[in-house]
């Protein structure tokens, strides 16, 4: 779409609202203009850009933004073209293939689609980049910010905009020693951009956090929350405390870890053990753990059964085997009197006892988010410690109980995985 014909469509559309708005100060308008761009209300945007013109028809920052609604509203065509070319040549493959007709033509113009689509998107994160440049001359240096991390986001590599958000934040940081003028939630919201591209998340969500605060002292709660989004931070603040929360999680694993590495090596394995299962609950993949974690239980079991014989023991792990099996089933009564015998040879088995509390539950509920989630646990701690399994098992048994949780059928589907490849090795 050439811009002479987007300002066309845009008087169509717009000219009831021009003109209903022909008092308005040229000034007022240009804001109001570029809030509504900044939101996206591409119609609304272009009325009131068009009322700038028709009162200050040189006015550079109307018809800048005029120039980047026509490439916008460009890549939306494109795009929507792009997605109904898509359907139709997917219908058609499904058709032949379904008939046993030779599909490769259609499949060939797949590909072509799906290259103009790639090149499209190249496009339009350069169109993106040249937004962005275009804020930060008109001095919106948070717009600007937003609409480069829009890029990174989608492609981390884009070298435009690691470029871009590099000036970016070179512009932030001389805003912020010479500009004394800067109103507190800006200043705030450029503070925390300017920790952000410097990948100090705690300071950017600090920084946000004041923005919030100094806003709704001023402000209603609606118009706080409107300038708030004015000033595209609240995104990355969401993601900021997303990083300081995995951060958190990371020092508490190392903690644990730690924690029961000394008292593996006092020979305190209760605790070791019950440290290492919390690990296992935060990272499964923490380097180590599964060694530790294994050797832990090990040595807790042979502490507790120290006075069952070699007999006893295997029968009690034979029994407690077939018994999750049947719990996984959903043979309640098989699965109960396997436990019973667990508990006849070992009383103090607490994975045993715990199953038959359960059992009590699952007879009279179908759906224990609760249980799912003991189950879930019992997995992961088996899945760290080499026992895939046994992971199966109590993953199948947590989603039975929960069978909505995501969590819970993406970890049953990749261990089922990793066992189906591992039986194909040689």
């Amino acid at each position: 779409m050439t811009r002479s014909r987007l300002i066309i469509a845009a008087l169509l559309v717009c000219s009831v609202f021009s003109l209903a708005r022909a008092d308005v100060p040229v000034a007022s308008e240009l804001t109001a203009g570029v809030q509504a761009y900044q939101e996206q209300r591409w119609t609304e945007a272009m009325g009131h850009f068009l009322q700038v013109l028709s009162q200050d028809p040189a006015n550079k920052e109307a018809h800048t933004y005029m120039d980047l609604l026509a490439q916008e509203l460009d890549s939306q065509r494109r795009r929507v073209s792009h997605d109904d070319r898509l359907a139709i040549l997917a219908s058609a493959t499904q058709v032949l293939d379904t008939n046993r007709m030779n599909s490769a033509p259609v499949q060939q113009a797949l590909r072509d689609t799906n290259a103009v689509e790639a090149d499209r998107e190249r496009q339009q994160r350069h169109a993106q980049c040249t937004m962005a440049q275009t804020e930060a001359q008109l001095g919106h240096l948070s717009a600007a910010n937003d609409l480069v991390l829009q890029v990174i986001t989608q492609t981390p590599n884009d070298g435009e905009a690691q470029r871009l958000l590099s000036d970016l934040q070179s512009q932030i940081r001389q805003a912020l020693d010479t500009r004394k003028d800067l109103p507190v939630p800006e200043r705030q919201a450029l503070e925390g951009f300017y920790a952000y591209g410097q990948a100090d998340f705690a300071s950017a969500a600090a920084a946000w956090d004041q923005a919030h605060t100094v806003l709704n002292q001023t402000l209603s709660p609606a118009e706080a929350a409107h300038q708030a989004a004015l000033l595209h931070f609240d995104s990355y603040e969401k993601i900021a405390q997303v990083h300081l929360e995995e951060a958190r999680q990371a020092q508490k694993a190392r903690d644990l870890f730690n924690e029961g590495r000394a008292a593996y090596d006092q020979e305190d394995f209760n605790k070791s053990l019950e440290n290492f299962r919390q690990v296992a609950l935060i990272n499964p993949d923490y380097a180590q753990l599964g060694n530790y974690l294994v050797q832990s239980e090990v040595a807790v079991e042979r502490q507790r059964t120290k006075d069952l014989t070699d007999e006893k023991r295997q029968q009690a792990t034979d029994a407690f085997t077939r018994g999750v099996a049947s719990l996984e089933k959903g043979k309640y009564a098989d699965a109960q009197a396997a436990f019973q015998i667990v508990l006849a040879i070992d009383p103090s088995h607490p994975q045993a006892r715990e199953y038959m509390q359960q059992i009590d539950t699952q007879k009279n509920s179908q759906v224990d988010p609760v249980a799912a989630q003991q189950h879930y646990e019992a997995g992961v701690i088996a899945y760290v410690g080499g026992d895939s399994d046994e992971a199966v098992r109590e993953w199948h048994i947590a989603h039975r109980l929960d069978p909505d949780n995501p969590k819970i059928s993406e970890a049953v589907h990749k261990v089922e995985r990793e066992l189906v490849f591992s039986k194909e090795l040689p």
